[in-house]
């Protein structure tokens, strides 16, 4: 398929399943309001408002799994952007005699304002969103906390552009609710879209593993960077309506509470989805609602009783269904598994390339205790080589330091040419080696095919000069075609052995690094491991380096073994010679071996 005919699939799915989600909350919307008042419109236009935010949050946390409590900040930018330039000229005269960047002279009509602040929020959020991008751990959360202080204290300050704590109010109202259901459509197809798409994949990918994700060639930094540019434009629309659907902007809209009431929404109808998003907009609108009116001082009297709802319902998600209401069924996600043609196979031989890896007097030191001391071990093109020694003995080690994990203090790392011995592990992926873990790192949530696809994708970028196999080929290598569809954690241990092969395999690459693949498998495992590391290896025409502690499934599937102890190369060999060897008997298989 081209890549033209693959977007406009894409277009055509993320429209079909936006105006679908659409049309059964337009349909719940006029069933509620055919019976009330303007009281009704208005919880319909806050409900509008809120679904495009919700989905702003989304496409950042929902695709990447850093939480953010600082969206709420660049919707007030936005809200703010549209009331400057949005309020008539005499009226803003009036309120702000003072605002600077010449914005006295400067009106613009809902659409310009709208536009206006899209950009203005974009270009700010997308400079913040790089310190946010690039912390790790707990630290983007809190840039976004922070973040949202900030602003609050700049907009409450800085009178002259805001007014100051009372607001700024004038802003031009839009007549009903035409504009935001259209402004709710626009976000829906933005955030399918954005899942489609190939920066969006990667952005799920990081969510499911920092290690695994470079490790294939994903870089964190930009797939995260993107998911945040993509939010900033979202929650800029939200902002920018509401403002407009109420005629006033003041800070007390845009707090950490109002923040928390978007993220319980996204939470509850489940973040990895955009479904999810919609479901638990409209359930905690509702909800919300009821309880307001149930805890009026005619009824029951009970002081913050909404409060008591988000807490319980968030409450009971988190025991019951943690993943949110929906988790991952996905009204996009069918239709693209119903849309799903495998591509027609290339008919390409594959070649076995033509570098050397070679890792030569490597060391690492951890603190005073020494993991490598000179060690290294040279694969040559289509080779496979065996990597044993006891355990301590720096194999996993030695593996890190040729993927860019660890960084050694001595020696180097070449394949062919080209030096990898600084190289981070998404460069040293796309160079040309892929591995895999000794503990499972899965996409777990994900279908086993989508697995498999995602390291196509930095395939058919970075390794374009290879021969690719297809997701359907290596799938049915692996004996994996019929769960293809199945989320990759619901599979057996041995299975998701094979799945993370296949993946390592999709990137095409000139070396696999295989840790510990048998690691937990019976014998008739093994051997069965044995027919597929060699199957994999020929079918990408890649070289093989593998750790195992099986002795017989690395004699079996080895053309040269190395042996590892105390940091140090022991022996090396054919297997026969490795075998035969006293040293190897005494340090590896034990003294009476």
């Amino acid at each position: 398929m081209s890549g033209v005919n693959a977007g406009l699939l894409r277009l055509t799915r993320s429209t079909l399943a936006s105006a679908a989600l659409v049309a059964i909350v337009a349909a719940l919307a006029m069933a509620y309001t055919s019976g009330g008042g303007a009281s009704r419109d208005s919880l319909i236009a806050e409900m509008l408002s809120n679904f495009i935010l919700v989905l702003g949050m989304q496409v950042f946390i929902g695709n990447t799994g850093v939480l953010s409590f600082g969206h709420m900040a660049f919707a007030q930018i936005a809200a703010y952007a549209t009331a400057v330039v949005g309020i008539p000229l005499a009226a803003k005269a009036k309120a702000l005699p003072d605002i600077p960047f010449g914005l006295d002279s400067v009106h613009y009509g809902p659409l310009g304002a709208t536009v206006f602040a899209i950009v203005v929020t974009i270009i700010i959020g997308g400079i913040f969103g790089i310190a946010v991008s690039r912390a790790s751990g707990l630290a983007p959360t809190m840039i976004t906390l922070a973040a949202l202080f900030v602003v609050e204290q700049l907009v409450k300050n800085w009178k002259e552009l805001t007014r100051g704590a009372g607001g700024l109010s004038g802003i031009p109202r839009l007549e009903g609710n035409g504009w935001l259901w259209v402004g709710a459509f626009v976000a829906l197809v933005v955030a399918h879209l954005f899942q489609e798409t190939r920066i969006g994949r990667f952005a799920i990918a990081t969510r499911e593993d920092e290690l695994a994700a470079p490790a294939l060639g994903i870089r964190l930094f930009s797939a995260r960077w993107a998911a945040w540019v993509v939010s900033m434009g979202l929650i800029a629309l939200g902002g920018s309506l509401r403002a407009q659907s109420l005629g006033s902007v003041n800070p007390k809209q845009f707090t950490l509470d109002s923040g928390i009431l978007i993220l319980v929404m996204l939470v509850v109808g489940g973040m990895r989805c955009v479904s999810g998003a919609v479901l638990g907009t409209v359930l905690i609108t509702a909800g919300n609602e009821l309880f307001r009116q149930l805890g009026d001082p005619q009824r029951l009297d009970i002081e913050r009783f909404p409060d008591l709802f988000l807490g319980g319902t968030m409450l009971l998600v988190m025991l019951l269904r943690p993943g949110g209401l929906l988790g991952d069924r996905d009204l996009a996600g069918w239709l693209r598994r119903r849309t799903y043609r495998r591509p027609p196979p290339t008919g390409e031989e594959p070649r076995a390339g033509s570098n050397t890896l070679v890792a030569a007097e490597i060391e690492v030191h951890f603190g005073g205790f020494v993991a490598l001391d000179g060690a290294g071990v040279t694969v040559r093109p289509g080779e496979v080589v065996g990597l044993i020694g006891p355990n301590g003995a720096g194999k996993t080690t030695l593996f890190n330091v040729i993927t860019g994990i660890v960084h050694e203090q001595g020696g180097r790392v070449t394949l062919g040419d080209r030096e990898l011995t600084d190289a981070k592990p998404v460069d040293i992926a796309r160079a040309g080696l892929a591995r895999t873990f000794q503990n499972l790192r899965l996409f777990k949530n994900l279908s086993v095919r989508e697995n498999v696809t995602l390291t196509e994708l930095v395939a058919a970028r970075h390794r374009s000069h290879r021969v690719r196999p297809d997701a359907d080929t290596l799938l049915a290598d692996a004996g994996l075609t019929e769960w293809a569809d199945r989320q990759a954690g619901t599979l057996d241990y041995g299975n998701q052995r094979r799945l993370e092969l296949a993946r390592a395999a999709a990137l095409a690459p000139d070396f696999l690094l295989l840790d510990e693949p048998t690691s937990g498998m019976s014998d008739q495992e093994s051997q069965a491991m044995v027919e597929s590391v060699r199957s994999v290896a020929t079918r990408v025409g890649a070289g093989v380096l593998v750790i195992d502690h099986d002795l017989g499934f690395i004699t079996r599937i080895s053309d040269h073994i190395v042996v590892l102890n105390e940091g140090r190369i022991l022996a090396e060999g054919t297997p026969a010679a490795v075998r035969a060897n006293p040293l190897v008997a005494e340090a590896y298989l034990g003294s009476s071996a």
